[in-house]
């Protein structure tokens, strides 16, 4: 049960050989894309590539008018409820630079702009695929306590604005030629789903009106607030670039040394770290007996 690989991973970092498994195959993939070293300047150019091909498609479906200056800004949150916008913050570059402000953002009420856009984007097609795979678990639907009989799939955990734009990214990411840069912002991008989707309540009273909402997402299952706040996708995306990079600049220089083994017996040849999606019960398939010095589950 290595989850997101920290006993594996911090085994090599000591000069140890570490094996990870998990039946969860997005576990084996962290763990993987966490250790491995990677070119910095690679993934710093692979970004600048998707900016470049997406930053201005989707942040268009983020615009809306500064009531200071009447120019058009960017929307860094809105506050949704019961399905109707009631709040939004947004960047106005030329506002907050005149201001010499620190705020990132300027707070006002939706306006007929805000409310329009929204209408036309909810008939737009969304571009490239996204996944429409079904809430349900060996067949059986999940029904928990606070979940909308009308949700019944992936697709309906995200505003039609949060569906189109994850769709042009990932699309963008498909076509990074290198695989390992593309693996890299294939974890940016799910490290971000959550932070883009209708799952994330509004908490009161840490939040009034006029002040930036407090959110996370607090509960594991699929509840859909009736006070929620919508967060655009490619703000976020860029934050989770930024932290990425970060990580992985630090993960490169504590992993002095990174040999992945494709069977066990590999680690007996140079390899460090041995990593598979296989089942806990069923050990023995892959693992010699009496072979492991130390279990951490």
């Amino acid at each position: 049960f290595c989850g997101s690989g920290p006993t594996p991973i911090e085994a090599i970092k000591l000069g140890r050989k570490g094996i990870g498994i998990d039946l969860n195959p997005i576990s084996t993939f962290i763990t993987r894309m966490t250790a491995i070293p990677c070119d910095i300047g690679t993934i710093k150019t692979a970004f600048e590539d998707i900016r470049n091909n997406c930053k201005t498609e989707i942040e268009k479906l983020y615009e809306t008018n500064c009531p200071k200056c009447k120019q058009k800004a960017i929307i860094v949150y809105a506050i949704i409820e019961n399905d109707k916008m009631i709040e939004i913050g947004y960047e106005c570059k030329k506002c907050l630079k005149s201001k010499n402000s620190a705020k990132r953002f300027i707070i006002k009420k939706p306006d007929d702009f805000d409310f329009n856009l929204f209408d036309r984007i909810e008939k737009m097609k969304v571009p490239y695929w996204y996944p429409t795979t079904k809430l349900a678990y060996n067949g059986n639907e999940f029904k928990e306590g606070t979940h909308d009989p009308k949700v019944d799939s992936i697709d309906k955990l995200f505003d039609k604005r949060a569906l189109i734009s994850l769709s042009i990214l990932y699309n963008k990411i498909e076509e990074i030629k290198d695989e390992k840069v593309k693996n890299i912002y294939k974890i940016i991008f799910t490290s971000n789903v959550h932070n883009v989707s209708k799952l994330n309540p509004v908490h009161q009273p840490r939040w009034k009106k006029g002040m930036h909402p407090s959110t996370s997402w607090i509960l594991h299952r699929f509840w859909l607030p009736t006070l929620r706040v919508e967060c655009p996708v490619w703000f976020y995306f860029e934050e989770r670039v930024k932290h990425i990079i970060d990580a992985k600049e630090d993960s490169n220089f504590q992993i002095k040394y990174y040999k992945e083994a494709k069977k066990f017996e590999d680690l007996k040849d140079g390899a460090n770290i041995f990593l598979k999606t296989h089942n806990a019960l069923e050990l023995t398939q892959i693992i010699p007996k009496d072979s492991v010095d130390y279990v951490f589950t």
